[in-house]
């Protein structure tokens, strides 16, 4: 399985570890405690706002991007300009 960029924050591994949790409990007898929830649930929201913060870092990259290109000559800034040093005489 391949996973979207993560921006360096930590998001696989807190996925990989709610699922081991979740499968540990899947895999028990007898009754789930409170203190297990609210273990799973604290992983859950801080997977949520992970996530809302590498969708703001991806929105202001594509906004960034989107700006350089409108500029003009944001590839190749040396192409199509021709320099008082490199013109022909």
């Amino acid at each position: 399985m391949q996973y979207p960029p993560d921006h360096g924050l930590p998001l696989v591994q807190l996925k990989e570890r709610r699922r081991e949790m979740v499968v540990a409990l899947q895999n028990r007898v007898g009754a789930i405690s409170d203190d297990e929830l609210r273990q799973i649930a604290d992983i859950q929201q801080a997977i949520s706002a992970f996530e809302d913060v590498i969708a703001d870092i991806d929105c202001e990259q594509n906004e960034a991007r989107s700006e350089a290109m409108e500029r003009p000559g944001h590839l190749f800034p040396a192409f199509g300009r021709r320099s008082a040093v490199h013109s022909p005489a």
